[in-house]
């Protein structure tokens, strides 16, 4: 029987599938059709049913699916380590908000392509974002080759982007126009908080989101101090809040939820809304740590996220994994409370329903060729026991050897294919002086 042609044969000593059944292939390979995974098995069998114009053989290496950035804000690499050590409304109120007022279009798409090539590099395929001229985070992205979901972000009326909510949705419809014909990029409607904007405001961006059948993203319950100022302002909590008005959907998507009620993840769960994990962010911000296994206990859908690299301070995946498998068996005092296996899903099958991408997240034939390489021949990683202990508790992004989404190779070995990064470097040099004079502003 002749062998079948392909593209592209991915090999390597390990394949952590992220099948259904979390199926581990010793010397493995995966077979790659355009931008499709046609087959996945051990190396002998697809070399013998498949040839291909290229093969790529990683050696000692685990193949995995590309890993899925549940919250971040990609521009913000523009302010890594402007402002440590803060509160989160300081940090928030008297350094990014001045900030990012002094915006510009170019300066945002400079910050994505800063935050693609980290996420490239770090063996990240896909993201949500929330964040302002999310156009030019779309231009960074699919120049790149990732997948992401787009959030235009808002706050109350009038603010430096919007002077008024219409100017808000009409961009918000533009953006998904612009982007509607792009397989790799979906968008969102994405409020920026309870206590930036008003329930009403709130209410109205879902009905767009109903009628544009798009995910409704949000930061909620990230701290106490943002729980007390909700409560000063509006008299409920900022969860209560999301309930009153409707606000806790199927297409609800919340960052944080640090400062909850069991009566609240009560609510979450009933609602089906899911949740994005930041366990660093919120560690460094001094936020608190969130109730994760109680989230997951009741059945809610998670995800894992960094969050902006101005608060985390980097986009590395494999460092997250690691912090959300630590924290909660520190905090709850109990080694079994979060299972390697379980971080691995949030990051990768979890986190591909979160972004509403149904074809990734997994190594299956039939999905999309979303497929990340971590070069087990380096000292931290021998010798190999278990490849998903080493996934989560020992390799980091600086390990990925290669990264291919949607079939196409977008890094492999220190090389970027799409991405011209000495540019990007020098330009991210000449960000530094503006945002020191925006803060001089102050």
């Amino acid at each position: 029987m002749q062998p079948t042609k392909c593209d592209l044969i991915i090999k390597g000593s390990y394949i952590l599938t992220q099948d259904e059944d979390r199926k581990l292939i010793k010397g493995g390979a995966v077979a790659i059709s355009g931008s499709d995974i046609s087959a996945v098995g051990i190396s002998t069998e697809i070399e013998s049913g498949w040839i291909a114009d290229e093969v790529v053989d990683c050696g000692k290496s685990v193949i995995m699916p590309g890993l899925i950035n549940s919250h971040t804000h990609v521009p913000m690499t523009l302010m890594r380590g402007v402002a440590d050590d803060l509160p989160l409304l300081d940090w928030l109120h008297n350094y990014m908000f001045p900030i990012e007022s002094g915006l510009t279009k170019d300066l945002v798409e400079l910050g994505a392509r800063i935050g693609c090539a980290e996420m490239i590099a770090g063996g990240t395929t896909a993201f949500i974002d929330g964040y302002m001229y999310e156009d030019m985070v779309g231009k960074a992205v699919d120049e790149a080759g990732m997948k992401a979901v787009l959030g235009e972000g808002f706050f109350k009326f009038p603010s430096p982007f919007f002077k008024t909510a219409q100017d808000a949705w009409d961009e918000i419809e533009n953006l998904n126009a612009q982007f509607s014909e792009n397989a790799r990029i979906k968008t969102a409607i994405t409020p920026h908080a309870v206590f930036t904007t008003d329930p009403d405001q709130l209410a109205e961006s879902m009905e767009i989101a109903e009628r544009m059948d798009l995910l409704w993203q949000i930061h909620a319950a990230e701290s106490v101090p943002e729980t007390e100022l909700t409560l000063n302002t509006f008299g409920k909590r900022p969860v209560e809040i999301l309930k009153e008005y409707g606000l806790l959907r199927e297409r609800t998507r919340l960052h944080h939820c640090v400062d909850v009620t069991d009566e609240e993840i009560g609510w979450i769960m009933e609602s089906g809304a899911m949740v994005a994990h930041n366990p660093q962010s919120n560690l460094k911000l001094g936020s608190g740590i969130c109730p994760l296994t109680k989230l997951l206990e009741a059945g809610i859908h998670c995800g894992l996220g960094t969050d902006g690299a101005a608060s985390n301070n980097n986009l590395d995946m494999f460092d997250e994994m690691r912090t959300a498998a630590m924290l909660q068996k520190g905090f709850l005092q109990n080694p079994e409370a979060m299972p390697a296996q379980t971080v691995l899903d949030m990051a990768t099958v979890n986190g591909a329903r979160f972004l509403g991408f149904e074809d990734t997240g997994a190594l299956n034939t039939g999905m999309k060729a979303d497929i990340i390489v971590i070069n087990m021949d380096k000292m931290h990683l021998k010798p190999v026991y278990n490849p998903l202990s080493h996934a989560i508790y020992s390799a980091g992004g600086q390990d990925v050897c290669l990264t291919v989404c949607d079939g196409k190779v977008l890094y492999q070995n220190g090389k970027f294919s799409t991405l011209d990064v000495e540019t990007i470097s020098r330009e991210a040099e000449k960000a530094v002086e503006w945002a020191l004079r925006r803060l001089e502003k102050r």
